[in-house]
């Protein structure tokens, strides 16, 4: 018998290839100048509103928190091009949200290439179409978040209350030595995600901005795992204490991590590393719910079957958390 829980399921993973490149691309034309094969591998599908409300009742999903599919960052293609398009993704998404405000929230995609723009965007987003924050690649051209470039953005982050969902996009780090066995997204995904977790601590940013609420998408990468080995660095090495004065794994309990670890063991892991309040869900929809894995792939359910799991933790994952995080819907 299916456990039923009092918090809502919400998903804070799940994307929209948006219609413009679908459009674009059926038609033979760019996208404000960009080729839309320079965008996407072209994969995606337009999924309507009615399709996606089904697909979020079968897998027992009440809620998604809605961005665009990452490959949409364009962050190396011009910033005005890059702001057009974001604007329309964000648009599209804004449709969602005021047409079922029970049923979706939004993250904004922003050209994070040019700050003043994406500040900007974000403000919209937040002000005027009601989204909770946006998701950002994990770097910008191969610029990390420590840098000083990037504190006007997490300052307005911080002071908007924005949730920024952090999420690589292709090509990662390992497919420029190691491009076989999709090992650029088992591994190199993971890798990325590490990586940002130690700029945005070791450059001190989450010192700077105390306020701000960060998430790291599948399960934050080896962060967690590798903390000991972060913390040995901070005690020997003086570079490693250059903005912090506490070590590493001290920040962990400082962001917030979605449950896709394809593992029970390393959820476990996670659950006892971060605590159970920093860890919500995620589907990765529709990568795998409307695509190869179909109806077999039902993530909800597998959690809720993990044996070592409580009910309690059960509850927090599946909407607790998010509900407390991101606040009542505009309803």
């Amino acid at each position: 018998m299916a456990l039923s829980f009092h918090s809502r399921t919400i998903d804070l993973h799940a994307h929209l290839t948006p219609r413009s490149l679908l459009h674009a691309k059926a038609a033979g034309l760019t996208l404000h100048g960009i080729e839309p094969a320079a965008i996407a591998r072209g994969q995606g599908r337009a999924i309507s509103a009615p399709d996606r409300l089904a697909d979020m009742d079968r897998l027992g999903v009440d809620a998604q928190v809605v961005s665009a599919e990452p490959q949409m960052y364009v962050y190396e293609h011009d910033a005005a091009a890059a702001a057009a398009i974001h604007r329309e993704c964000n648009d599209e998404i804004g449709e969602l949200v005021a047409g079922r405000p029970d049923r979706f929230r939004g993250l904004a995609i922003l050209p994070m290439q040019d700050i003043g723009r994406a500040i900007a965007e974000l403000d919209r987003a937040m002000h005027v179409l009601g989204f909770s924050g946006a998701m950002i690649g994990d770097h910008v051209n191969g610029a990390l978040y420590d840098e000083p470039r990037f504190r006007p953005f997490w300052r307005a982050a911080e002071e908007m209350g924005a949730l920024v969902f952090v999420h690589q996009a292709s090509p990662t780090l390992v497919s420029t030595r190691f491009d076989r066995y999709h090992v650029s997204n088992t591994i190199g995904n993971p890798v990325e995600r590490t990586l940002s977790f130690a700029a945005l601590v070791f450059g001190g940013v989450m010192d700077a901005f105390p306020r701000l609420e960060v998430a790291l998408a599948h399960g934050g990468g080896y962060a967690a795992f590798a903390a000991g080995r972060m913390d040995w660095g901070w005690r020997w090495r003086e570079e490693a204490r250059a903005n912090i004065t506490r070590p590493p794994s001290e920040y962990l309990a400082r962001f917030h991590y979605d449950c896709i670890t394809h593992s029970e063991r390393a959820l476990r892991f996670l659950l006892d590393s971060v605590g159970t309040d920093r860890v919500v869900f995620g589907t990765d929809y529709p990568g795998f719910a409307a695509g190869r894995a179909g109806a077999g792939y039902q993530p909800r359910e597998w959690l809720v079957a993990l044996p070592s799991l409580t009910d309690a933790e059960k509850e927090a994952i599946l909407g607790g958390n998010l509900e407390r995080l991101l606040g009542a819907p505009r309803v």
